[in-house]
């Protein structure tokens, strides 16, 4: 078996995958500084390739994206700029051993994924040790960005007002139901530690402890059910909702605590925000709600169609 190159292994085995930026767009121009000399443009007419002994300028490229999906290019150039300025304002940065760690997470994951064994052989065929391969990931410039971006979700996650769940999955639906009851006669833990040790469980079982997340960052099973999320903020700590559907299982989900808002630096907050990361990383559908998020927060006007339905409310 090949082992999954870089980009493969942060989208599968990090727990939140990379953000959806996959194509990202040119940088914006430089600053005006004023009455000095302005660089000149780059050459829009460079060739860029041939077919057979035609040139392919650069020029009849931009003009064929720009022609055939203009607005999706320019909302991907705005989501781009909004992302990297909230990361500049809050001031996010990565120490090497803050890759290091991530990383470390990502390739044990993948060790426990595919086995001992495997994973050796893997790394050896690669020509370099686990340390080296860990090295590629700290030196990568796509890494080094995902990582920020979930630095900056789990900001979010852990200061703005929100909740704080345990959720119990079944398969079953008398086994959801049973559990349930159980829960009105004990404490939830109690109930959850029963269950693990009963003896006679029919259906799949699973237990999530400590997801926290303010309205709209859900994690993906209670994001794929707005109602179920707009019922779990109307609950109290210590109560436990009955069995709900979501995302094609059946769940059972206890208020550990509700957090009100924390008006705080990302930087006193740093340390806590890497241990977190390493304890839960934020998944890949609350880093699109995230980005989907700064998308909407702003009034985004067309030059070339100011009038138009996408324009209105933005």
């Amino acid at each position: 078996m090949r082992f999954i190159p870089l980009v493969s292994a942060l989208i599968f085995f990090s727990g939140c995958g990379a953000p959806p930026l996959r194509e990202e767009p040119a940088k914006p121009p430089p600053p005006n500084h004023g009455d000095a000399i302005p660089d000149a443009p780059p050459p829009q007419d460079d060739i860029v390739a041939f077919i057979d002994k035609e040139p392919v300028r650069l020029r009849e490229v931009i003009d064929h994206a720009m022609a055939a999906r203009g607005k999706e290019l320019i909302d991907k150039y705005i989501l781009w700029k909004l992302r990297k300025d909230k990361i500049e304002e809050l001031g996010i940065v990565n120490t090497p051993e803050d890759l290091r760690k991530r990383a470390e997470l990502i390739v044990s994951a993948y060790r426990k994924k595919v086995g001992e064994e495997q994973f050796k052989k893997d790394i050896a065929a690669r020509g370099m040790t686990e340390s080296a391969y860990l090295d590629t990931f700290v030196k990568n410039a796509e890494f080094d960005e995902h990582v920020k971006t979930e630095k900056a979700v789990t900001f979010a996650l852990l200061t703005e007002p929100s909740i704080e769940i345990d959720t119990v999955a079944f398969t079953d639906q008398s086994e959801a139901t049973a559990f349930t009851l159980l829960c009105g006669k004990v404490t939830f833990p109690v109930a959850v530690e029963r269950l693990q040790t009963a003896p006679d469980v029919r259906g799949k079982v699973g237990y999530w402890p400590r997801h926290r997340f303010p309205q709209g960052l859900a994690p993906d099973v209670i994001a794929s059910s707005p109602e179920l999320e707009k019922k779990l903020f109307a609950m109290k700590k210590g109560q436990t909702s009955g069995v709900e559907t979501a995302k094609n299982m059946l769940v059972v989900i206890y208020i550990v605590e509700t957090h009100p808002g924390v008006a705080t630096s990302f930087a006193s907050m740093h340390d806590r925000i890497v241990a977190e990361i390493l304890r839960q990383p934020p998944s890949n559908d609350q880093l699109a709600l995230w980005l989907d998020r700064l998308f909407k927060a702003k009034r985004i006007t067309y030059h070339e169609d100011r009038n138009s339905p996408r324009n209105q409310g933005r």
